[in-house]
């Protein structure tokens, strides 16, 4: 389909890894971004220089035009959410007195129902018309923030797939992405998914909770995806993503397998999916994150594998390594996930596919 000129001006929510690499890659094509965050001394030195440095497959010094932690400061009517899942309601209570139905609102990604959820807080803080709303199944940029005003993308990954909640149209959406990354998206046919195609939540949970002694010794570094993940924590995680396809093919969707997600998304073959993830060059410099409470964990066990849990009992299907990652989660980190995590009866779902 041939689309119109996207948006010429972002808002860019959030500025972690994703955000400042997302702020960074727009800037440099001519996007006039804004950059929120919620804390302050995050974004200091972009408040006061309005400047990202960029590296790997983007280079350049990226400027912007507006960044501040207030968020009235920064709305614009195009906006791209970058923050771990486990803020998305606070953004949408933050963002609903400036919504409107023309509003384009992306989560990237919505990780499992992040658009039904931000929908729902809307709601709750008494929007009546609810903005343009779509999300993610990943996160475009294989990247990693090096400082407060630098980042490293290694990839922009191609084809990931995007989708809008019911009532709202992919069309204008993809309109209105930006002409220098709306290439990398694909439009499918539903939130169910993108969400069920979650392969964070495979490739992050139990890989972090098998090398914990690793991840908290002070002696040792270590890449996440080439020294992380052996040939038997690969085939755990085989076991486990074969549990995410089957509740979402009892759900009637059919889902791509996490090698199958390897193959195309990064142009890798495989006997299977340790042999995918060694040849995946762009993992190859990828750290293991410093600490165990990390997005890996407190985004992706209560807003990934407890959704699919519940998903999974609503539908008969069992789930028993899924359940052993977020039974094991809770204990190490003493956190309920479980009473913590994204929770949707069918009828609800139904609402919004």
């Amino acid at each position: 389909m041939n689309y119109p000129k996207g948006a010429k001006s972002v808002f860019v929510c959030g500025a972690g890894h994703q955000g400042l690499s997302m702020a960074a890659h727009l800037a440099l094509n001519g996007i006039d971004v804004s950059l929120w965050n919620r804390t302050e001394k995050n974004i200091h030195t972009i408040i006061e220089n309005r400047i990202i440095h960029c590296s790997g497959i983007v280079n350049g010094d990226a400027h912007i035009s507006k960044a501040s932690n207030k968020i009235e400061d920064t709305i614009s009517d195009f906006i791209m959410v970058t923050t771990p899942s486990s803020a998305h309601k606070d953004i949408a209570a933050r963002l609903a007195p400036f919504v409107h139905k023309d509003m384009v609102i992306i989560l990237n990604p919505g990780r499992t129902f992040g658009a039904i959820e931000f929908a729902e807080e809307l709601k709750m803080q008494g929007v009546k018309e609810l903005p343009q709303i779509a999300e993610t199944q990943t996160i475009v940029y294989t990247c990693r923030k090096c400082s407060i005003d630098s980042t490293t993308i290694f990839a922009l990954k191609k084809d990931v797939q995007i989708a809008t909640l019911r009532g709202c149209d992919i069309n204008y959406i993809m309109g209105m992405i930006p002409d220098c990354i709306r290439e990398y998206f694909i439009p499918v046919s539903s939130v169910a998914v993108t969400s069920l195609s979650n392969i964070g939540m495979i490739l992050h949970c139990a890989p972090v909770m098998m090398n914990v002694g690793w991840i908290e010794s002070p002696k040792v570094e270590f890449k996440y995806y080439y020294d992380g993940i052996s040939p038997s924590i690969a085939h755990f995680l085989e076991k486990m993503d074969a549990e995410r396809q089957a509740v979402a093919k009892a759900g009637g969707y059919e889902v791509e397998s996490l090698k199958q997600w390897l193959e195309r998304t990064y142009n890798v073959t495989g006997n299977n999916l340790y042999e995918c993830i060694r040849n995946n060059d762009t993992y190859r410099e990828i750290d293991a994150p410093p600490t165990i409470n990390s997005r890996y964990i407190f985004e992706d066990v209560p807003n990934g594998l407890v959704p699919v849990e519940a998903m999974g009992r609503e539908f008969g299907v069992s789930t028993p390594e899924i359940t052993t990652i977020i039974d094991l989660a809770s204990s190490v980190m003493d956190v309920d996930y479980r009473q913590k995590g994204r929770k949707f009866t069918s009828a609800q779902l139904k609402t919004y596919f």
